[in-house]
């Protein structure tokens, strides 16, 4: 029963199925270049981004950058990481218009990119896979759901104009494993990061074949 059980688990981990839906609130009207410099903002700018640890974030801005370079852009970089060449430029506040203006014109950066993150959720509630032994574990029971919707869009450094602005949402599923004996209980091993990841990446997938020529 224990061997069939850890099956089950195994298999309902690697089979919760994932949902991602994208909506365009402006549709990209630039024709990117993989070689168009683009700045990208600390996710921690946003408030929404500090639900997650600083380790999470950190990760996610790695898959946004990774992602970049694996559709071929070469020119796309952390804000955090041209902190020198900003504050050498006199650079120091984005919201400034005319600040704004000279990352372009300075640093021959044309667009900055910036994402906030929306409503994280669940469903479903903890229980014991044996009701009379607390140390048996425990399982995602009833209609088990994690969800998240993320926001992506991109400026123009030099007018502050938004070029692109997409909704992006994800929900990740349970599936009903059988426990034996006619019973059967919903797993969902998802974590909100977890939907978080896969909302970071469709996201910027979609919005590079969107802007790009």
């Amino acid at each position: 029963m224990k061997k069939f059980l850890l099956t089950s688990i195994i298999i309902g981990f690697l089979a919760s199925c994932s949902t991602t839906k994208i909506y365009p609130r402006i549709e990209c009207h630039v024709c990117l270049s993989k070689s168009d410099g683009i700045l990208l903002l600390p996710l921690n700018w946003q408030e929404s981004f500090r639900q997650l640890s600083i380790s999470e974030q950190n990760e996610l801005e790695r898959i946004i950058l990774e992602t970049f370079r694996e559709e071929g852009f070469t020119q796309v970089t952390l804000y955090d990481q041209m902190d020198y060449e900003l504050l050498k430029t006199g650079i120091k506040d984005v919201d400034d218009p005319i600040k704004r203006a000279n990352i372009d014109l300075e640093l021959g950066i044309p667009y900055l990119l910036g994402l906030s993150l929306g409503e994280l959720r669940w469903t479903g509630d903890w229980q014991n896979l044996e009701p009379s032994n607390p140390d048996s574990g425990t399982y995602w029971e009833s209609d088990t759901r994690v969800s998240n919707s993320l926001r992506i869009a991109l400026m123009e450094t030099a007018t502050g104009e938004v070029i692109s602005d997409y909704a992006v949402t994800t929900t990740i599923d349970g599936l009903p494993i059988p426990l034996g004996e006619g019973e059967s209980a919903s797993l969902n091993f998802a974590s909100l990061a977890q939907a978080v990841r896969i909302n970071v990446r469709k996201g910027i997938k979609n919005f590079v074949a969107d802007c790009i020529c």
